[in-house]
């Protein structure tokens, strides 16, 4: 068991349902939009929803493998791959990565873990000691961060998205006790 993490709260090990969550609702979203809106780069922004989508399952694979490897590599993201431009490849990508955070790897949330990732263009990768809990909510919140792009994408391409797609978990907890006062 790992050491309190906050007032009142203890963590016990590896809990994957919120990141879950977020790649259910990116399944939600994915798969309302059609074929075309899935790989259209609307109004001149720079990406599409598949690039997006592509981006945010690499960092979800990258965790997985690294957790298993002992080593997190977000550096070894494949870019270009079919999830960019094929939505029901990114739909089956989605749908095996969900499947293998209902099964989490038994692991310790402050266990120490060495992380790869670039920090500016011009400099090489750096090698990082995190623990597997903080790469964990940084894999989930990086997500939800896509996800409130993607939702601006869909919404430029006609597609409505649930009300609270891309919000932060705190941002929603803040939400609550307002939207229940009303």
């Amino acid at each position: 068991m790992s050491a309190a993490v906050g007032e009142g709260t203890m963590s016990v090990g590896l809990t994957t349902a919120p990141l879950s969550e977020v790649l259910r609702d990116l399944q939600r979203v994915v798969t309302a939009l059609s074929p075309e809106q899935y790989a259209t780069r609307p109004g001149g922004f720079p990406s599409s929803v598949g690039a997006q989508v592509r981006h945010c399952l690499d960092h979800v694979r990258a965790f997985l493998d690294g957790v298993a490897a002992g080593r997190i590599d977000y550096e070894s993201r494949l870019r270009g791959t079919p999830i960019e431009t094929d939505r029901d490849a990114a739909l089956a990508a989605l749908g095996a990565l969900v499947a293998r955070l209902e099964c989490p790897p038994a692991a310790d949330p402050g266990e120490a873990i060495r992380v790869i990732d670039r920090l500016a263009p011009s400099q090489p990768s750096v090698v990082m000691l995190s623990t597997i809990g903080r790469e964990l909510a940084f894999v989930t919140s990086h997500t939800t961060h896509h996800n409130a792009l993607i939702g601006a994408l869909a919404v430029a391409l006609g597609v409505t998205t649930p009300r609270r797609f891309g919000f932060a978990a705190s941002t929603l907890a803040f939400l609550e006790p307002l939207t229940c006062a009303r």
